[in-house]
């Protein structure tokens, strides 16, 4: 008898165990990972100076990454004033936009497919061609 209650007090320890790492997302049951990247949106000039020709203010700020899964609502991850972004997603594969991108090369560069995997960080770059030369 004291077998069986060693395994039970065991078996229940164990069981929240586990069930505390899945909703804590830590260990095999995690169910997220992180998207990461930078957008680079050029030129701007029709001739570009060797020290560069700096993006419009708010070129970066007023777009939003979007990331679309393959089911339920999409996701709108800010850029920075670089066009740096990241964000903590749940795992699954995403269509990857740009809000109010109306630039020339939008359509070459978008939509793009990526698949976030547990605990890892999935990088993008996103070159978008403004057709200015």
């Amino acid at each position: 008898m004291k077998n069986i209650a060693k395994l039970l007090v065991t078996t229940s320890g164990l069981t929240f165990i586990i069930l505390s790492l899945f909703f804590l997302g830590i260990g095999p049951f995690t169910r997220y990972g992180v998207v990461e990247g930078k957008v680079n949106i050029g030129p701007f000039c029709p001739v570009e100076p060797p020290s560069g020709c700096p993006p419009p203010p708010g070129t970066y700020t007023s777009r939003k990454i979007i990331l679309q899964p393959s089911y339920g609502n999409g996701i709108l991850v800010p850029l920075n004033e670089t066009g740096y972004f990241q964000a903590r997603v749940k795992v699954g594969t995403y269509e990857v936009n740009l809000t109010n991108c109306t630039f020339l090369g939008c359509e070459n560069a978008l939509p793009m497919t990526i698949v976030i995997k547990p605990n890892q960080v999935t990088k993008i770059v996103i070159e978008i061609d403004t057709g200015i030369r």
